[in-house]
């Protein structure tokens, strides 16, 4: 293959990781590492070198630190229990199937609800703690999309 195919295709599969951060079947920011890690191996470590490489790994650690603080200081900030956390894990993947691509706004909500509703059986606590909840899985989602980004264009800055 050319180089230029091979840089396209890795760019390619990058988009497709900045997909995945937000589409929760698709492991997002590991796979943009491991496209960064398969390039560098293509190219002979010289551009990809291995002090890049850790810098990525270390924000690929932060990004998956901040997947499970974010959900989780949402929910304890709102009063969550561990149900309204695991409602609001399984609403996203029920909404993502059920009602793409709304259901990905919905799902996690009303997963949350419905667990702290379980829970607690008070629909006021229940109704703040999904919101609780959603707020922090978006804003880590938020958070690691810049992640994502922050590493796409570092990468197209160093190769090209």
């Amino acid at each position: 293959m050319t180089d230029t195919l091979v840089l396209v295709l890795a760019v390619l599969l990058m988009l497709a990781g900045l997909v995945g951060v937000i589409v929760p079947l698709i492991p997002g920011i590991p796979l943009i590492l491991g496209i960064i890690v398969a390039y560098g191996w293509y190219e002979g470590f010289e551009v990809i070198n291995v002090a890049y490489i850790a810098m990525m790994g270390g924000i690929t650690l932060l990004s998956v630190v901040v997947d499970y603080l974010s959900t989780t200081l949402g929910a304890k900030y709102s009063g969550s229990t561990r149900a309204g956390v695991w409602g609001a894990f399984i609403g996203t993947f029920v909404g993502l199937f059920i009602f793409p691509p709304l259901g990905l706004l919905i799902g996690p909500w009303v997963g949350a609800m419905l667990g702290e509703y379980l829970s607690v059986n008070d629909i006021n606590k229940a109704v703040k703690a999904g919101f609780g909840t959603v707020i922090g899985l978006f804003s880590g989602l938020f958070f690691n999309l810049l992640l994502g980004i922050i590493m796409v264009v570092s990468f197209l800055v160093r190769v090209i």
